[in-house]
């Protein structure tokens, strides 16, 4: 039965930590979560595109130590061009987003900057699904989903207007009032918080079947 589930990859980079968690949230919305890692796509021994469907996984990619998301952005970027050419649905999440946003999968001039607080922030937060055609989100909009963020740079700024797919319904963790955007075909999305903590999270688990069922 496994064989005939939409194969889901999970990218693995240095300072990636959230793997497992995704992966099994992943099982539990009906996918088969592969871990793919970093340098089998940098040595040709994988393809990016050897999937239905994609996630980079939260972490802090390269100890965030030249800026978030940064290192492996620019190391991936041409693959990620391929992913979005494939019409592969892929969404990032939390240091994932700040990826996907490095490698300007996005809106032209927007990025994330340093939460308001200037503190990492790990609490319980209130999504507000806006209307949008994102695949990830279908069939959501109105809803409140509830799961947890844990950032200190997830702030949404700049003068890009970009496609807004979750906002924060009560506190916001950064100062800002974006969760999550998405491109404009739909199928990338990349949003801040956790959908996949903890993994049978129904509000998250929905995020992922819509992610899987448009694969």
């Amino acid at each position: 039965m496994t064989g005939l589930r939409k194969r889901v990859a999970v990218l693995y980079a240095p300072g990636t930590n959230c793997e497992e968690e995704t992966m099994a949230a992943i099982r539990l919305a009906g996918g088969n979560p592969q871990l793919l890692f970093m340098t089998d796509i940098l040595r040709g021994r994988v393809r990016i595109t050897d999937c239905d469907c994609f996630c980079v996984a939260g972490g802090f990619s390269g100890g965030d130590h030249i800026a978030t998301g940064i290192l492996v952005a620019t190391l991936l970027a041409d693959h990620f061009r391929r992913l979005a050419e494939a019409k592969i649905p892929t969404c990032g999440i939390c240091n994932g987003f700040q990826i996907l946003d490095r490698a300007r999968l996005f809106t032209d001039g927007v990025t994330l900057t340093r939460n308001d607080s200037e503190v990492f922030c790990s609490m319980p937060v209130k999504h507000r699904v806006e209307k949008f055609p994102c695949v990830w989100t279908k069939g959501l909009e109105g809803k409140i989903l509830t799961f947890p963020s844990a950032h200190g740079y997830g702030k949404v700024v700049g003068e890009g207007k970009p496609n807004v797919v979750l906002t924060y319904e009560s506190e916001s963790p950064n100062g800002g009032q974006i969760a999550g955007i998405c491109s404009d075909n739909g199928l990338i999305f990349g949003l801040m918080d956790h959908p996949e903590r903890h993994y049978d999270n129904q509000d998250g688990l929905e995020i992922f079947r819509n992610g899987i069922k448009a694969a």
